[in-house]
């Protein structure tokens, strides 16, 4: 007669510390890589409106018709791109300056990865951004509980 199996369940042990993924990235010119936010749609209105309202003043937009303002704060989105990075580097100014800094991932849905950091070189992938700014950079644009990483950056 064969001894009985037991079955044993595993359970994951909470004293053992999770594995931590890791990523291998190579340097590469141009930038193939880039480390940094997603900006959506929504947040790309959100900061049209804002700088429309700094152009224009604060209460231009509540004295437009809704159809007005939607036309105004669609202007701004041609340039609220390249703002947000200005005002991200005027206020962080230790985040290196890179060339692809803002690329543009998914010209469909209108999203945009902040870099603050690349592949481009080996300068570029060992530069060191603080926690500090980092968390500065995601509270300033209001991107909730986003946390940076590595985007692919497609080549136009």
């Amino acid at each position: 007669m064969a001894p009985a199996m037991t079955k044993t369940s595993r359970s994951p042990s909470s004293s053992r510390p999770r594995a931590k993924r890791v990523m291998k990235i190579s340097v590469e010119s141009p930038a193939t890589r880039g480390y940094g936010f997603m900006l959506d749609d929504g947040c790309l209105r959100h900061w049209a409106k804002i700088i429309y309202e700094e152009v224009y003043g604060s209460d231009i937009l509540s004295k437009m018709t809704a159809k007005e303002a939607e036309e105004a704060i669609d202007l701004g989105l041609a340039v609220a791109p390249s703002v947000i990075l200005q005002k991200v580097y005027r206020q962080f100014p230790r985040i290196p300056r890179l060339r692809r800094r803002l690329a543009l991932v998914d010209p469909d849905e209108g999203r945009y990865v902040v870099v603050l950091k690349d592949n481009s070189s080996q300068a570029a992938l060992s530069a060191t951004i603080s926690p500090e700014d980092v968390e500065g950079v995601r509270k300033m644009l209001d991107l909730g509980e986003q946390k940076p990483r590595w985007h692919y950056l497609p080549q136009w």
